[in-house]
């Protein structure tokens, strides 16, 4: 009898309720659909936020835009307003205007933006045009006398620097008066244009600046910025000490970069500050930054035979002290130099000897300006500014000196109100006329009358000026 292999069934098996029918039946199905449903939705979703082949992003997102969004333009803005508010301080307006018009995005948008625009327009239409060089006043002053107590009271020269010179209090006055009467400060460069040809022909036309009504152009020249030796030494070993007459002893760039000056004080303590015109100037200017033209400084006159700013560079100081002592010399010139050039100062020559050139021969100018070639030019570089020295100048733009002067590479020419020859441009000359302040003048005459008040500028410390 074969052997019965099924299984037999239990009559005890637990029948399958309708619901454990129903999930068997569909629930693969089911979640088969969910998950198609979602990865399609997923799909969807991706390629709708992907811009078709036909569009770009959007470039420009505005506060005005609805909803929460991120100004992208926003730094770009504030940093646009920025450097044309600072174009706009130095009275280039046009360039103000000009520096907005490359805002990337559309300047509707940003109402601030073409406000100040349309200011700047408004301001360029209001301004007037400076033409004559004879009209724009030009002062001078030599070194600054820091210590006023010493200055006056020095047994050899003090009734010279009583007489001649300007103390570091009244200057700063000074300064400030020319401010308020509205004058402004402008470079040479921007008076001038100075063409220099290929076969060596030279042509000189004088610029037109535009300033807003009411103000005036101003030039202002230091000149004799040597601190000379004679000035800070009071021993006569060369070096400055408490012995001198109260003078800086030299300009030096700080840690900083910035420029400032040494002097010895009574006490012999040799310190740093604001004892001459830069550092003076250079404060009033980051104060009052609209009193200077396009980034205008002054400019510098230092003469030859006892070095520049300070530093003994001159042959005679080389042949006393040595190589390792003039190297370290015009190591700190040099940079100093390329300090006062980057912050703007038109370095010039007051002759290599502090000479009358209008009262020596052309043979003498010569002589004079080779020892300037050869020892200054070096270190100070290349200038085409000369300013006269010993209120002398020559008699006229042509002839044996003029020839001299023109081959020492000079183009500008700064002079005196009493010089017979006028102030303006010739086909290969620029003369401007200055005004030298000193104390005698400040107290004796009416020289400076609508420029500044005198009599509010002068220190009691003088006591009787000698004229």
């Amino acid at each position: 009898m074969e052997e019965n292999t099924r299984r037999p069934v239990n009559p005890r098996r637990r029948r399958k309720t309708r619901m454990e029918i129903i999930k068997e039946a569909y629930l693969p199905t089911i979640i088969m659909v969910v998950t198609v449903i979602l990865i399609i939705i997923f799909v969807a979703g991706s390629l709708s936020r992907r811009p078709s082949q036909d569009e770009t992003l959007p470039t420009d997102i505005t506060p005005s835009s609805t909803g929460p969004t991120v100004d992208i333009y926003a730094e770009t803005v504030q940093q646009l307003l920025a450097d044309a508010a600072q174009l706009a301080a130095n009275y280039d307006y046009q360039a103000a205007v000009d520096l907005i018009d490359t805002f990337p995005g559309d300047i509707t948008a940003y109402p601030e933006l073409g406000a100040k625009q349309a200011e700047y327009a408004k301001a360029e239409t209001n301004m007037v045009t400076w033409s004559d060089p004879s009209q724009i006043t030009v002062l001078s002053f030599h070194t600054l006398i820091a210590d006023p107590s010493r200055a006056f009271t020095n047994a050899a020269y003090g009734t010279a620097y009583n007489r001649n010179f300007v103390t570091t209090g009244e200057f700063s006055k000074i300064l400030q008066q020319l401010y308020d009467k509205g004058y402004i400060l402008v470079s040479l460069s921007d008076l001038v244009s100075i063409q220099e040809s290929n076969d060596g022909k030279t042509q000189v036309e004088a610029l037109s600046i535009r300033l807003p009504l009411g103000k005036r152009p101003l030039l202002l020249v230091q000149t004799n910025a040597n601190y000379y030796t004679y000035m800070v030494d009071g021993n006569g070993d060369g070096e400055a000490d408490k012995d001198g007459a109260g003078f800086a002893s030299r300009m030096i760039v700080d840690e900083n970069g910035q420029i400032t000056c040494q002097m010895v004080d009574a006490q012999g303590n040799t310190v740093t500050g604001n004892y001459d015109l830069v550092p003076i100037l250079n404060d009033f200017i980051a104060g009052h930054p609209d009193f200077s033209y396009r980034g205008a400084r002054a400019v510098l006159a230092p003469s030859g035979y006892d070095g520049i700013f300070g530093y003994r560079i001159d042959a005679a100081t080389k042949a006393e002290k040595g190589q390792a002592y003039y190297d370290q010399q015009v190591q700190g010139a040099s940079t100093l130099v390329n300090a006062l050039r980057e912050q703007g100062y038109e370095l010039a020559c007051y002759t290599y000897g502090n000479n009358s050139y209008g009262g020596i021969s052309a043979a003498e100018i010569q002589t004079d300006l080779r020892s300037w070639a050869a020892e200054i030019t070096p270190v100070m570089g290349q200038t085409n500014i000369l300013v006269y020295a010993q209120n002398s100048e020559i008699e006229e733009y042509s002839g044996s000196k003029y020839n001299v002067l023109q081959s020492a590479g000079f183009r500008c020419y700064l002079g005196f109100q009493t010089g017979t020859v006028p102030a303006g441009a010739g086909s290969s000359h620029f003369l401007m006329k200055r005004l030298l302040v000193t104390g005698s003048q400040m107290a004796h005459s009416n020289t400076y009358a609508g420029i500044f008040d005198a009599a509010d500028i002068l220190d009691p410390i003088r006591g009787n000026v000698p004229q």
